[in-house]
């Protein structure tokens, strides 16, 4: 084949393809070098034969990848079988000892130029290419100067090879012949020696490539090995532990510390965890009476009221290892992962032949079968924890204990007999619980004598034991903060606090928001000082605790079952902020949103779920006296409203909002009728942004009181003239706090429309209402005494 540069004939090479191009990696880097490629083939030039298995295309790629060593490493990612021929083109070859086989070309060395006779005959054009080979010491003679880099080699026209004895290192020669300007006849191999590779095909970067692909294949195949781990149940536990990332100590079991004397505030539930710790420490006594022991014990209740310290109590009290997950731990997306992990936990217990398994959240795996949520993973994990409680033999001494505070969700297979059929409620502590909690987690803290943890523990209803011990903790940290040696009872204040609504953040606000918040605050606590018979009002601030910019905060006595006048005379102190708004400024702001939000959902629930509403238009007062609703209850959420009648839906909202017009209806008329009262502790809160409970019953009996009672309000709140705030009493009716119920009204007959029904519907509804209020003050109150009788004075 012809080409440009020169001719010859190359086998395995493309028609047109120059032979320069295909010469410099082969035949100008010294010795001829055979690569075995496999099915690949050889690269045979000149005509010789090549092998029965060569191909143009595979001795073309091969000669690809030696033109490209050094960055070729990552064609290795492609697949196996350019990773082999990778490493392949990249290994490095010796020299070899015997003559070139036959068909290969034998290049001698038939003369040799100077520098000056290779610009010479660079300039009458015979040079095509120049090229640097391995040096030959009896050619370069004595007092040779070419470097180690190789031999300068000039290729000619007629294809023959001539040595140049430059007389200087062949990197200075290469850089005289790229000044001359003969940068297009330097090889690959030319350009190398000048930047110092050697010759001889044994470059470092090739091993460095050689390294780089065997560490990226080895890391793609760590990669896929983890992508595409063992599906199946059994080989799923060798490649994760039970637990999923929890302590090894899991699996194995572990010795817990705490006993049920540290586990304060639940006598009843600790009384009945006796008899299960009495099994594990004498089995034998209950098989001599034939008795069967509780085997699965189920601990529901609220966050924090101390499953998992009993359950560890249990385990502690019995001396057994106490093997621990979560539900979530058994939780996978390959199916028969959650599975395996139970069989695994479960063959841990059996091995210690005695044991406490605890497993948190048990609802994350047991939710009941079926709904919407579920799936063949889940149900999967579920079946087989039934199936390992069914499997325990009379000489397994293991007791399976779950947690949640779901129990409405869980599996009823979970829960019959001979499962989980001990079910312990956990519920929160009451006063004298609290108490002991309180004094549990003191111990070790250096409380002050002036704290009474009594009063800590009667303002804390509805805190778990997990709040009241970070009520402490947190105490104790504001103590050191402080620097100080005792906890005092403001450090407990202020952690009580915290904990109940979160921290304080003090900003900088104008003196209008100023006066507007400490008069919504002040509302909220003289309403609640004045009907709170059951509530007191704990702490009132002006400073910034999460999305709301002032609070007032009330704490209640225990009581679970609340009246009616307890929960109206809650709604009247949220109203209070509002209304002392409305009543000192002449405009009112948004800061009532969530009072609002709170009345609307306490009143609610008192007339759908509690049965405490009345419709004001409802003549039916049943047998009740609250007419159609006291027969119409729904349970929480929206569950059983979609069944509701209509009619019965609209009596309850406009129940609700006879309710809520009632609430502030009376909180405008206890501030009205206490506005020094009002004023003095809005005053008060202006000038320190903080008070608690007893500043504010202080100042209800006069003990304590502001510096300037007057001049708290300022201008740019646009504050309501004090003598106009009078005259609004007499225009506002007074309401009482529940209502009591009128005699019943005569009912028309509706089944035979007469003319007083016929009338009644051409009244306008507003009419109508006008009038029966009217017989009803008349049948109560009686007629209107006429002139001349005596009537007694009003009270």
């Amino acid at each position: 084949m012809a080409s440009r540069r020169g001719s010859s004939t190359w086998q395995g090479s493309a028609r047109g393809d120059p032979i320069w191009d295909l010469w410099p990696d082969a035949a100008m880097t010294g010795p001829w070098e055979t690569v075995d490629a496999g099915s690949l083939g050889g690269v045979t030039p000149g005509g010789a034969p090549r092998s029965a298995k060569g191909s143009p295309m595979a001795a073309r790629l091969v000669r690809w990848l030696r033109r490209h060593r050094g960055r070729v490493a990552l064609v290795g990612l492609t697949g196996a079988a350019a990773v082999l021929l990778a490493i392949v083109a990249l290994r490095p070859t010796a020299t070899p000892s015997t003559p070139p086989p036959a068909g290969q070309p034998s290049f001698t060395y038939e003369t040799s130029w100077t520098f000056p006779e290779l610009t010479r005959a660079l300039g009458s054009g015979e040079v095509v290419a120049i090229s640097v080979a391995a040096p030959d010491s009896a050619l370069m003679g004595p007092g040779g100067t070419e470097s180690a880099a190789g031999l300068l080699v000039a290729k000619t026209t007629n294809g023959s090879l001539v040595p140049v004895r430059a007389g200087v290192p062949t990197d200075q020669a290469i850089d005289a012949l790229r000044a001359l300007g003969y940068d297009r006849l330097l090889t690959r191999e030319a350009l190398d020696a000048q930047a110092g590779t050697p010759a001889d095909g044994s470059a470092p970067n090739a091993y460095l490539a050689l390294g780089l692909t065997l560490l990226v294949t080895g890391l793609f195949v760590v990669i896929m090995m983890r992508l595409y781990r063992p599906r199946s149940a059994e080989d799923g536990s060798r490649w994760r532990s039970v637990g999923g990332g929890r302590r090894e100590d899991g699996a194995e079991g572990y010795r817990p510390k705490v006993r049920l004397a540290d586990v304060a505030g639940v006598d009843e539930a600790k009384l009945e965890l006796t008899e299960t710790i009495e099994f594990l420490r004498a089995p034998a006594r209950f098989a001599a009476v034939g008795a069967k022991p509780v085997r699965g014990v189920l601990l529901y209740g609220p966050p924090g009221t101390g499953k998992t310290m009993l359950a560890k109590a249990v385990a502690a009290e019995a001396s057994v290892p106490f093997f621990a997950a979560s539900g979530s731990d058994f939780v996978e997306k390959f199916v028969g992962v959650g599975a395996s992990r139970i069989r695994s936990l479960f063959r841990s217990a059996r091995k210690a032949g005695k044991g406490v398994v605890f497993i948190d959240e048990i609802d994350a795996i047991a939710k009941r079968r079926g709904g919407l949520n579920s799936h063949d993973e889940r149900e999967q994990t579920l079946n087989q924890l039934l199936v390992e409680l069914d499997g325990f033999g009379p000489n397994e001494n293991v007791v399976v204990i779950g947690a949640t505070n779901r129990l409405d969700v869980l599996d009823a297979a979970l829960l019959r007999p001979g499962r989980f059929g001990r079910k312990v409620h956990v519920p929160l502590p009451d006063k004298e619980d609290r108490l002991e909690i309180l004094t549990v987690h003191a111990d070790g803290k250096p409380l002050a004598g002036t704290v009474d943890l009594a009063a800590v523990a009667r303002k804390t209803y509805g805190f778990s034991g997990a709040m009241l011990a970070d009520l402490l903790n947190e105490a104790a940290i504001l103590c050191a903060r402080d620097d100080r040696a005792e906890i005092g009872p403001d450090d407990v204040q202020r952690g009580w606090l915290k904990v109940a609504v979160g921290s304080s953040r003090v900003r900088s606000m104008d003196e209008r928001e100023r006066s507007i918040i400490a008069a919504h605050e002040a509302g909220h606590a003289v309403c609640g000082l004045l009907v709170g018979e059951r509530r007191r009002v704990e702490e009132i601030s002006l400073y910034q605790h999460g999305d709301a910019l002032g609070i007032t905060v009330s704490s209640s006595e225990d009581n679970d079952l609340p009246a009616e006048s307890d929960l109206r005379a809650r709604l009247v102190a949220l109203m209070g902020g509002r209304v002392a708004e409305e009543l000192l400024f002449s405009e009112v702001t948004g800061g009532a949103s969530n009072d609002f939000e709170q009345a609307t959902s306490l009143a609610t629930t008192m007339v759908s779920r509690l049965g405490m509403g009345r419709d004001p238009e409802d003549r039916e007062r049943g047998a009740t006296g609250r007419g159609v609703l006291s027969a119409f209850v729904v349970g929480d959420g929206h569950e059983g409203r979609e069944a509701l009648p209509t009619d019965v839906g609209a009596a309850q909202a406009r129940a609700s909002r006879a309710i809520l017009d009632e609430a502030y209806a009376r909180a405008r008329e206890l501030l009205l009728e206490r506005m020094d009262l009002l004023g003095a502790v809005a005053a008060y809160l202006y000038e320190q942004e903080r008070m608690t409970g007893d500043d504010l019953e202080a100042i209800h009996a006069g003990a304590l009181g502001p510096a300037d009672p007057y001049g708290w309000r300022h201008v740019s709140a646009k504050p309501r003239a004090w003598e106009d705030i009078g005259p609004l009493f007499t225009t506002t009716p007074k309401i009482e706090l529940v209502a009591p119920a009128g005699p019943a009204l005569p009912v028309l007959d509706r089944r035979r429309p007469g003319r007083s029904n016929r009338l009644r519907r051409a009244i306008p509804r507003p009419v109508h209402r006008i009038l029966r209020e009217i017989v009803r003050r008349i049948e109560v109150e009686g007629p209107a005494p006429t002139d001349g009788e005596d009537t007694a004075p009003s009270t």
